[in-house]
């Protein structure tokens, strides 16, 4: 069995392809018909290295030290998906537009630019050597190929002086020249009698005030994303319980591949029955967060701290640690629930979660120098 996963970065739930009525992206839809795609999955962060770091290891923030686009360095202890298919002799290739955001992280050695001939890309799909693949766009990501190239140059003046239509219209643009001339040529090419297909996005987008883009708080609007998925042999079965996460992507991906892993973490694979009784996400936007740390003249600064949700398929409860706000919503429809009783089963059970975990108390690795880290996702257009 081979595996292709694809990480779009950015892209939000109700912008995706086939369920959008504003994205035509008919080459894409038209390959993926036979695909199963989900609309009830939640991502654990609104942050690219928090969430894909959860995608390789199985293991919440917490867990592997992730929490945040600022934090430099995982926790020791544990492998990642590339180590787990290097031992079982698969042929292993990662691809990414935006390298620089996996730096020092473990498995960012695995993550190269893409390669400038077109055909490599086929070729790798057409090796009869197990693979694993992992594609990594970013086009969707903010500024949504802005001449500017500055997250708050163009789009935030957009967004800043109310223009929201053209925000969404130059994003529908990008996706659709993403799943169009991108994704789509390559699932042409494939073999899906041999080839296990996962589309995913990391985050969606918020284009509110307070986060005009994402990575600073756990609505909806960047919690919920689609995923897109092809399993040979096997249907496209809807996965077996109303509610998943990003996180049990791991443990689905070692079932498929066959892969040996004493795995102990809370995912579950997505068609399991057991469901959690609650899932979790968290974000620490910090001082590098995806939106202005600072008062611009723009947006007014990070109102944040570091948060958490657990959630189940009927009640979400978020947390700040620092505002100590706290929020209780239906999880799909975010609508208020008027629940006059206490919430603190609610810190008891992260209490409890944290407790539990196998891995959040090992040592952290050597990781990535903060400066250079900073410097980074500035290029990137994180900083302002």
């Amino acid at each position: 069995m081979n595996l292709l996963l694809i990480s779009v970065d950015s892209l939000r739930l109700d912008f995706a392809p086939g369920i959008s009525a504003m994205v035509r992206a008919p080459n894409f839809c038209e390959l993926t018909r036979d695909f199963h795609l989900s609309q009830h999955c939640f991502s654990v962060s609104s942050a690219t290295r928090p969430v894909h770091t959860s995608l390789f290891t199985g293991l919440y923030p917490y867990e592997h030290g992730i929490e945040g686009q600022q934090s430099p360095a995982m926790r020791q202890g544990f492998p990642d998906l590339f180590d787990l298919c290097q031992e079982a002799d698969f042929s292993v290739h990662g691809f990414s537009e935006a390298t620089d955001i996996f730096t020092g992280l473990r498995f960012a050695r695995h993550i190269a630019p893409f390669p400038a001939h077109p055909h490599a890309l086929s070729n790798l799909t057409q090796t009869a050597d197990p693979t694993l693949l992992f594609l990594h766009y970013w086009g969707v990501h903010t500024p949504y190929g802005a001449a500017d190239g500055l997250a708050f140059g163009e789009i935030g003046r957009l967004l800043a002086s109310g223009r929201i239509d053209l925000v969404q219209e130059r994003y529908c643009a990008a996706i659709e020249r993403l799943f169009e001339i991108r994704i789509a040529p390559i699932l042409a090419g494939l073999d899906l009698e041999q080839w296990s297909v996962f589309i995913i996005s990391d985050h969606g987008e918020s284009w509110r005030p307070d986060e005009p883009y994402h990575g600073q708080s756990l609505r909806n609007d960047v919690l919920r994303v689609p995923l897109y998925y092809h399993i040979p042999q096997t249907g496209n079965p809807p996965p077996n319980r109303e509610l998943i996460s990003l996180i049990d992507l791991f443990p689905t991906f070692l079932s498929l591949l066959q892969l040996d892993h004493g795995y102990q973490g809370f995912a579950r694979d997505i068609h399991n029955g057991e469901m959690p009784k609650h899932y979790l996400a968290e974000i620490d936007p910090g001082p590098m967060a995806d939106g202005p740390a600072h008062s611009t003249d723009l947006f007014a600064g990070n109102t944040f701290g570091r948060q958490w949700a657990l959630f189940d398929a009927n009640a979400k409860f978020t947390y700040d640690e620092s505002t100590r706000r706290e929020e209780f919503v239906a999880t799909f429809s975010e609508q208020p629930i008027v629940d006059l009783s206490d919430k603190s089963s609610y810190h008891q059970a992260y209490d409890a979660i944290k407790a539990a975990s196998k891995y959040a108390h090992a040592d952290f690795s050597s990781g990535a120098d903060r400066e250079v880290l900073q410097e980074r996702l500035k290029k990137l257009g994180y900083l302002t």
